[in-house]
Order: structure tokens, then C-alpha cells, then sequence
């Protein structure tokens, strides 16, 4: 079950703590009776709700909490289907989740390993930093992989947002944010024409929406950030799982005279991005 409002707030800087979003976002609670969704005391999952879900969180709770090494062997599936009280075809379907979020490999013949990427980018949202200097802040290689980009009228939402007349000329782009190779996000853009070069081409829009801005005058200051989760088949592109819960960020970039230049829209993959919040009184 999703919540439906964002999972923590953002503001109230009140109390001296570190908050971890990632590990909370999507995840259904404990029930305090036996009807629940929840593995009971035995380790068996309960059947009220979507088994491969649940096993797969509860995997993805026990890699996280490092019970595993990196690069050490997950137990069999039968050895899972006999813990957990399931089919072998649902301990399959849980191992392959984990497989596409990029939290483990999978060797034919020999059984599942826990990826070097099972641990999730951490990146803290006091920190106004591109999604490429993250990464690359976690010794991995950034890649922007674009799945649109165009010119076009801003639509209302837009418009609002950026403070600019409804049909406005705007740079908007798709993209898939990669991480040596293992897919963590995808992000829509949109900026304002009028800040950008006169003869700018999509074909030669840089990986860097930052570095653009920067380039054009526009340095991004601040951003407005809300959090939320989200799941749904129209978020993304390409080959993903359907159920694929999401960290939703939708950030409204400012320069320094608070003049809005960006409005980001990023769907992170749960498990591959934690951010934090450090709070201080």
C-alpha cells in the first residue's frame, strides 16, 4: 500500500536527527493481528496481500541491514521457499525484483549474489547538488541517457510552477539516469526558453541540465523539493516492472534572486537512492 501523502517532511528543521527516507517509503506496517501482510513469528509470509512483494521487501530489508555481504551468495530458492512458507516460483519472481533494481546478480548454474551496487546512493537533500555529482560522489560512473527532448508550449502545471504565461516556449526533456550501468532514476525537465542560447538545438542539449544553466547565466540556487512515493506504468520507459515502487522528488530550481528556472520531476528507484536529512535546533 502506497501512502497517499509524502512520506516525510521536509521542512520544520526542529530536532538534531538523521532521517532516512528510503528505507520507509512504500513499505506497508506491521499489523498488530494475524490477518496482516507481514511475515508472522515463524518467518512465513501472510497471505493477504501480493507474496512476491512482500518477500521481496523483506529481502530487501535483510540486504540493506547487511546481512549479506557484497558479493557473498543469497540462500537457495529452495532454502527460501522452505523459510518463507512459498512457492518456489514466488521466491523466483522476488530474486528477480531485486535482480532488476540492481541489488543483485543472478549466475545461472550457481545462484543469486548480492551486486556491489546493493547498497543505495545516498544523497542529502540540504545539499543542492546535480544527480551526476552524486553519483560520481560514490565512485561511480554518471551516465544521462535521453529519451526526449524537445521545444514546446509549457502546459499549465508547468507554467504555474515556473511563474511564465501558459504556452511559453520551454526546453522539456526525458531521461534516464544510470549509475555504472544499473538504471537509479528517470527525470522529466523543464526550462524556460527565454534563459537559454537563441540557437540552441535539441541535438546539442548537454548531459548536464545544470551545466547548461550555468553556461546561460542561470545558476541554480535553491530548490523548492517535495517527496512523495509514487508507483504506476506511465512512470519511465523501456523494459521495468510495473509495481516498482518510487521516490518521487518534484523540485522547483531556483537562481539567486529566487527567479525560478528549473521545475524537475525524478522518480528514483526504492533501494537505489536514499537520501537523508540532516536536522539541526
Amino acid at each position: 500500500m502506497l501512502p497517499s501523502e509524502p512520506a516525510v517532511p521536509v521542512g520544520d528543521p526542529q530536532e538534531g536527527v538523521n532521517v532516512v527516507i528510503q528505507s520507509e517509503i512504500g513499505r506497508t506496517p506491521a499489523p498488530a493481528s494475524a490477518d496482516g501482510a507481514t511475515p508472522n513469528s515463524t518467518g512465513r509470509l501472510l497471505r493477504t496481500t501480493n507474496l512476491r512483494v512482500q518477500l521481496a521487501e523483506g529481502l530487501r530489508e535483510r540486504l540493506r541491514n547487511g546481512e549479506w555481504a557484497e558479493g557473498s551468495q543469497l540462500p537457495t530458492e529452495a532454502a527460501l521457499t522452505a523459510e518463507y512458507g512459498v512457492s518456489r516460483s514466488t521466491v523466483r519472481a522476488a530474486l528477480q525484483q531485486l535482480e532488476a533494481q540492481g541489488l543483485t546478480i543472478t549466475r545461472h548454474g550457481t545462484g543469486t549474489f548480492v551486486s556491489p551496487y546493493g547498497h543505495a546512493i545516498t544523497a542529502g537533500l540540504q545539499e543542492l547538488q546535480s544527480m551526476s555529482d552524486t553519483i560520481r560522489s560514490h565512485g561511480m560512473e554518471p551516465t544521462m541517457r535521453y529519451h526526449a527532448v524537445r521545444f514546446r508550449g509549457a502546459d499549465a502545471a508547468e507554467a504555474a510552477a515556473l511563474g511564465i504565461p501558459e504556452g511559453t516556449r520551454v526546453l522539456a526533456t526525458e531521461r534516464t539516469v544510470i549509475a555504472d550501468d544499473i538504471i537509479v532514476a528517470y527525470s522529466y525537465e523543464v526550462i524556460p526558453g527565454a534563459l537559454l542560447p537563441t540557437d540552441l538545438t535539441t541535438d546539442a542539449v548537454p548531459d548536464s541540465l545544470f551545466g547548461l544553466l550555468e553556461q546561460a547565466g542561470a545558476i541554480p540556487h535553491t530548490a523548492v523539493t517535495e517527496l512523495h512515493a509514487a508507483c504506476g506504468p506511465e512512470i519511465g520507459w523501456g523494459e521495468r516492472d510495473p509495481e516498482m515502487v518510487y521516490v518521487y522528488l518534484h523540485q522547483i530550481h531556483h537562481d539567486s534572486s529566487a527567479r525560478p528556472i528549473m521545475l524537475s520531476r525524478t522518480y528514483f528507484h526504492e533501494g537505489r537512492f536514499q537520501f537523508s536529512i540532516l536536522r539541526v535546533r
